[in-house]
């Protein structure tokens, strides 16, 4: 890989070298033309130069992982799918301005009784720094006139300080560690 990024490196460097004598040339004819076609060129080249070809996703084992997915099934409470629609996505927004979490969405079934939140954090630790947002934060109180919890699930390596934290502040968790898979970055 190395060596295609070496010879793709070479390979710029020795196209902005004609281009710059080209350029040259063009500026000594004072040929308008030429700079504009010049200029197209190195504006084109310039961008194909920012193509990050080094990077590439690693691999890691799921029991490698420190992430954390929330999956939470949610009954609406008889609450308008319009209600619920607006309270989610006025959430949605509080949350990612906030938030350390990767993943974050609401998912309504047909008949707009349940709602599955799934939620992703980087580790532990981010997941306890969501639940202590989230249990003094200014939507506690609206998020369960809204919702009831009748399943959480958290899925992936949830510390002892995790447990003991979700369990001081009353929910009722179903923790499953990984047995297989991977995770992708």
């Amino acid at each position: 890989m190395s060596f295609l990024l070496q010879s793709r490196r070479t390979y710029v460097s020795s196209r902005w070298n004609r281009l710059f004598h080209c350029c040259q040339i063009a500026t000594f004819q004072k040929s308008q033309e030429m700079k504009k076609i010049i200029l197209l060129m190195m504006i084109f080249l310039a961008g194909c130069q920012n193509i990050d070809i080094d990077k590439e996703l690693k691999v890691l084992d799921n029991s490698d992982s420190e992430e954390l997915t929330f999956i939470l099934e949610l009954n609406t409470k008889n609450n308008s799918p319009e209600d619920v629609e607006e309270f989610t996505k006025y959430l949605s927004d509080f949350i990612v301005e906030r938030e350390p979490s990767s993943v974050y969405g609401y998912y309504i079934s047909e008949d707009s009784n349940k709602v599955t939140l799934i939620e992703r954090y980087n580790n532990s630790q981010d997941g306890i720094q969501h639940g202590i947002d989230f249990i003094n934060g200014p939507n506690f109180d609206k998020f369960f006139e809204i919702f009831e919890i009748e399943k959480f699930i958290t899925l992936g390596y949830a510390t002892d300080e995790f447990k003991q934290f979700t369990k001081e502040n009353g929910f009722e968790i179903e923790y499953r560690e990984s047995i297989g898979g991977y995770v992708r970055r």
